[in-house]
């Protein structure tokens, strides 16, 4: 039987690129999210929930929020794996007056 060759791949800097973050373990990662999410929720963020609450204070589908999290017009906040929006955003953006449909161009 053939032995397997194990091949060793460095890592190089190149020069302009940001260095990698070194391989966080799990419980690493957990208390730095658990850090950054308390922050997010004591700061600009305020309380943050999941998406498919935010599409039910909306009236929307959660296909409909996760546009606009595409779109730019909702922040995301990712904590713990999981996708969080800012509720005070949210509701900012259910008081704005949005006309429903698609918009008709006037004809010329």
């Amino acid at each position: 039987m053939r032995a397997k060759k194990k091949i060793v791949i460095e890592e190089v800097e190149l020069p302009g690129m940001p260095p990698r973050e070194a391989k966080l373990t799990r419980k690493e990662k957990m208390k730095r999210d658990i850090e950054e999410y308390t922050r997010a929720m004591q700061g600009e963020a305020g309380p943050l929930i999941i998406r498919s609450v935010a599409a039910d204070v909306l009236g929307l589908s959660t296909q409909r929020v996760h546009q606009l999290v595409d779109a730019g017009r909702l922040r995301i906040w990712e904590y713990f794996d999981v996708k969080f929006v800012s509720l005070p955003e949210v509701l900012d953006f259910g008081k704005m007056d949005r006309p429903s449909g698609k918009r008709v161009e006037a004809a010329a």
